[in-house]
């Protein structure tokens, strides 16, 4: 008798722009969900997350698991982290409408720019657009030029095992005029 566990990484769950989705453990014994107060509440040095399972007998496995990499953590971080979620519901009210706005720029680029497409993300501050340019593209040039011509820096596809032609697109750090000034230089690095 085999079983098969899913993890699932809900690190962008709690920013979510619409229906907020349950936590995929709430759904099955054999789900596992995994998140920590890192990337939707910008605080990674804390390094304070949690898992979820329905499984009880799972659970004291991670317990134990857990215990033999740490016993405890910081009281500090423990505080941080407190506070943080006793003000999950306002911190999110004031973030969500802005990262949305964030992400409604990029897609507003999108619209105007022929040679990127994406899925538009639901959740998160991070996209993953295509580049759609012909099999002849030089996309090493690109990514440098990039860099190098308009001091803009992407995540290129292969660093998440995908095809060169995608790449990571945050959009939640920089200011709106650095995003603006960021989406422009990958218009003009595809065109020189």
């Amino acid at each position: 008798h085999h079983q098969c566990r899913l993890l699932v990484d809900e690190t962008y769950r709690d920013l979510s722009y619409g229906e907020r989705l349950p936590a995929a453990a709430s759904l099955s014994p054999s789900a596992i969900s995994v998140c920590s107060l890192s990337k939707a509440f910008g605080i990674p040095g804390i390094r304070i997350g949690w898992l979820l399972t329905r499984d009880p007998e799972l659970q004291e496995t991670f317990l134990a698991a857990k215990e033999q990499i740490g016993i405890c953590g910081s009281v500090i971080d423990e505080a941080i982290a407190r506070a943080t979620l006793e003000r999950r519901d306002a911190f999110l009210a004031s973030l969500l409408p802005e990262m949305a706005r964030r992400r409604d720029i990029v897609q507003d680029w999108i619209d105007g720019e022929t040679l990127v497409d994406w899925v538009r993300p639901q959740g998160g501050v991070i996209g993953f657009p295509r580049l759609d340019v012909d099999a002849g593209f030089d996309l090493y040039r690109f990514y440098a030029r990039l860099l190098e011509e308009h001091g803009t820096y992407v995540g290129p596809g292969h660093w998440f095992e995908m095809p060169k032609r995608y790449f990571r697109l945050g959009f939640g750090w920089p200011t709106e005029a650095e995003l603006r000034g960021g989406l422009n230089a990958i218009s003009a690095a595809l065109r020189s």
